[in-house]
């Protein structure tokens, strides 16, 4: 969020300010002049998940949990795009930090100026205080403009900022930085030593040398902010909505060799692989055969998988079935989204049947009208599972019904924080919009672990 602070910041501020609004950001020496760029065209952006797929993302503007305390303009999904070009370098510092043992974690990218519109306007009502102790309890509201916290431009409108941390995978828990993200004051200076113990400075650093390697520039007010230092469109500030892009847009690439390998390719032409990695993590992607016959990889993403891991056997054991399926049911509680098989979109009305009663459709969606005996309370009330069930696809485990074995096993969409599910596969709700745009009823569902299917990320 940050444009300058310290005692060296607030002297230039003023005129620097007036600098960027009159000029843009600040000049390059000798740079050769910028041909126009259409502020609404997003061609050049991608989805950065569809780059690395394995980061996480908390976009925190989507949620009320940032310092206005409201979902912010212009955020219609909670997905972080970036220009081709930072989403490449990007890739290369998850690559980088994977190896130490960790993931980037996202909590914002590039930003439209709406966005930066309503901070401005949030930050001249100088009543609204509701997120102060959170997030700005050291500096009063009136002083925001004046110390650089808000300004009329961002460089996230540029399309190559982007604020993030590490996420420890041997604990599954964010790296201690020793501040939450859009802290306003010292303690989010990357080495400030008033407050922060030894190894959390050192966790900052390991970001931030990690993002120096790979071509971004950090800010030195703010320990999760970094630019690419060669970003394609230094002087325009985009407007277009952060939401999934153009089909044109689509990042694809030939699916790896031990996808195309898998006993299902064979007699496939479209594939949902859900590879487990660790504990409840799972590497999930989409695969298409294209008008050659050759297999595309054209969505991937990380997943969670059940509490207890794999190998679901009976009713409530928290376990993600393992074998190939198929989808079966395509529904949810918000409008259809364009989906390609038939959906549903339920209401009250509607349970998914845990009742192994004969008679009472064990393992399928019921309309409680037409089953009024149904146990409700062994049955799931779909639309109690929001955001859960917004956008659900029914996996083809149990399809027999046999009584105790299983039943109400989605792909759903991400909930809460919980890093598990209780035995659905969930992954966050633009790639289950994208899924029901593209998958097929003939789509053969692959689950099992990453290491048994061959397969590494």
């Amino acid at each position: 969020m940050f444009f300058g602070k310290g005692s060296f910041f607030r002297g230039l501020m003023l005129p620097l300010l007036i600098f960027s609004l009159l000029f843009g950001s600040l000049p390059t020496v000798l740079a050769a002049p910028q041909s126009k760029v259409n502020p609404h065209d997003s061609s050049g952006f991608v989805v950065l998940s569809d780059v690395v797929p394995d980061i996480i993302q908390e976009i925190r503007y989507y949620s009320t949990y940032n310092f206005v305390g409201d979902r912010i303009d212009g955020y219609n999904e909670p997905i972080a795009l970036m220009t081709k070009e930072a989403a490449q370098a990007l890739k290369a510092v998850s690559d980088d930090v994977k190896a130490q043992g960790y993931r980037l974690k996202i909590y914002d990218a590039y930003r439209p100026q709406r966005a930066v519109t309503n901070f401005v306007k949030w930050a001249e009502n100088l009543k609204d205080k509701r997120m102060k102790d959170y997030f700005y309890p050291e500096v009063e509201k009136n002083r925001l403009f004046a110390e650089g916290y808000i300004a009329a431009k961002s460089g996230h409108s540029r399309g190559s900022t982007v604020d993030l941390t590490l996420f420890d995978m041997s604990t599954g828990k964010e790296l201690d930085m020793g501040g939450t993200f859009d802290y306003f004051g010292l303690l989010s200076h990357p080495d400030y030593r008033g407050k922060l113990t030894e190894k959390q400075i050192k966790n900052r650093m390991i970001l931030r040398e990690a993002m120096l390697r790979h071509g971004f520039k950090p800010l030195e007010e703010e320990w999760w902010h970094f630019t690419l230092k060669d970003e394609p469109y230094p002087d325009t500030y985009f407007e277009f909505p952060v939401q999934r892009l153009p089909e044109s847009n689509l990042v694809t690439k030939a699916s790896p060799a031990w996808v195309t390998n898998l006993p299902a390719a064979k007699t496939a032409k479209q594939l949902f692989v859900v590879g487990a990695v660790s504990g409840t993590t799972a590497w999930v992607s989409l695969h298409e055969k294209d008008a050659n016959g050759k297999w595309q990889q054209i969505m991937t993403t990380p997943g969670f998988i059940g509490k207890n891991g794999l190998g679901k056997e009976k009713e409530g054991d928290n376990k993600t079935p393992v074998g190939t399926f198929r989808f079966t049911a395509a529904f949810g509680i918000a409008p259809n989204p364009g989906s390609i098989m038939p959906y549903k979109q339920v209401d009250e009305n509607f349970y998914w049947s845990g009742d192994a009663r004969p008679g009472m459709k064990y393992n399928e969606m019921v309309d409680i009208r037409q089953l009024p005996g149904l146990d409700k309370d062994g049955s799931e009330h779909l639309v109690d599972y929001n955001p859960h069930y917004i956008y659900c696809l029914n996996i083809g485990y149990n399809e027999a019904g046999t009584p105790g074995k299983g039943s109400a096993i989605f792909l759903h969409c991400l909930g809460s924080n919980k890093p598990y599910t209780g035995g659905c596969v969930a992954i966050p709700e633009d790639k289950m919009r994208f899924v029901l745009q593209h998958v097929r009823p003939e789509c053969k569902v692959v689950i099992d672990s990453l290491t048994n299917l061959g397969g590494s990320l």
